[in-house]
Order: structure tokens, then C-alpha cells, then sequence
């Protein structure tokens, strides 16, 4: 059985922040595919499709680069925490 997509609307800002976490590049396969998909939705103004694994991959990235687990912390950043909170709603976790 296929796997379905999610969909994350960002915005164009939004997106290159996300890249920008991962400016050294990717460290699995895994990683490259959801570079390559934000790339191209950047490129194509396109609504970024992911599997329910690479919006994982994309909140661990959050974690890392927003200081680590949300358990009561708070991001001062409002576009930070905009992005935070697509990916948790994709991911159901709110």
C-alpha cells in the first residue's frame, strides 16, 4: 500500500528558512529527497508534498536548529514557530 502525501503550504520564506537548517547538506538519502523537494516547490510556487516520514525528518530539523524538544519551551521566533506548528498539524501532534 502507497504511502499518502501530506501537503505543507509555506510560504516562500518559510521555505528557505527550512533549507537554510540544512545549509552543510543532507547527512541520509532520506534527507537529500526532502532538499530536493523543497527546492523544487520553491521553485515551482507549488504547495510541498512529503510522506509522513519526511515531515518527521523536516520537525527533527526544527528540533535541532530551534534548540530541541518543544515540551514546554516556546520559539521566539514567530516564522519559526508558524513552520513548527504546520509540521505538528501535519503530523497531528497538537
Amino acid at each position: 500500500m502507497e504511502e499518502q502525501e501530506l501537503q505543507l503550504e509555506f510560504t516562500d520564506r518559510q521555505l528557505r528558512m527550512v533549507l537554510g537548517w540544512r545549509q552543510a547538506g543532507a547527512f541520509f538519502p532520506d534527507e537529500d529527497r526532502v532538499l530536493r523537494k523543497l527546492v523544487e516547490a520553491l521553485a515551482q510556487s507549488t504547495p510541498l508534498q512529503l510522506s509522513r516520514l519526511q515531515v518527521q525528518i523536516i520537525h527533527g530539523w526544527a528540533e535541532e536548529e530551534l534548540g530541541g524538544s518543544y515540551g514546554g519551551g516556546e520559539v521566539a521566533n514567530p516564522e519559526e514557530a508558524v513552520v513548527l506548528s504546520k509540521l505538528q498539524r501535519a503530523l497531528a501532534y497538537d
